[in-house]
């Protein structure tokens, strides 16, 4: 096993700069639900009293965050802003019965909507699984983002009965 140069100021400067940096978000809810989004914040020290600030997201955070974002809007919803692509169309089979064509197609889907990400350099895995809940899917998902050695590694659950 080799172990990867390291890297330079300037080329995690680069990194970073290529990766993003946002608004940090808090999803309420169990862990890995990305539900109920919310900006997250967080505590430091001010003269004399503690100020509440908001939070940051980069480097691998920002990653899953905008990976989760693009999954969790629909295609199309952000047209008005100007990016008509932004989003994946798995959200247009709710309602559809839990089966291997649906599971299919929600891969393809979110498939397309990843290979629309330019932080994205390969996907090497999506599987789509049925959970406990009949109208439930899990979607695990494997990426190298651009310029980062380890793969990242999300789970994505998605409700088809969900009314939202």
């Amino acid at each position: 096993m080799t172990t990867a140069p390291r890297r330079t100021a300037a080329e995690i400067e680069l990194l970073w700069r290529r990766l993003g940096r946002d608004l940090g978000l808090f999803w309420a809810g169990t862990a890995g639900s990305f539900a109920d989004a919310d900006l997250a914040t967080e505590n430091r020290p001010g003269h004399g009293r503690t100020v509440v600030d908001l939070d940051v997201a980069e480097n691998v955070d920002q990653a899953v965050q905008l990976l989760v974002n693009r999954l969790m809007t629909r295609e199309g919803e952000l047209a008005p802003l100007g990016h008509p692509e932004y989003g994946s169309r798995h959200h247009e089979l709710m309602g559809e019965p839990n089966t291997e064509r649906t599971r299919n197609l929600v891969k393809l889907y979110i498939l397309q909507a990843l290979r629309r990400e330019p932080r994205i350099a390969r996907i090497e895995r999506c599987d789509v699984r049925s959970e406990a809940r009949r109208d439930i899917v899990r979607v695990e998902l494997t990426v190298r983002l651009i310029d980062v050695d380890d793969p990242l590694n999300l789970v994505v659950p998605f409700d088809l009965g969900a009314a939202t």
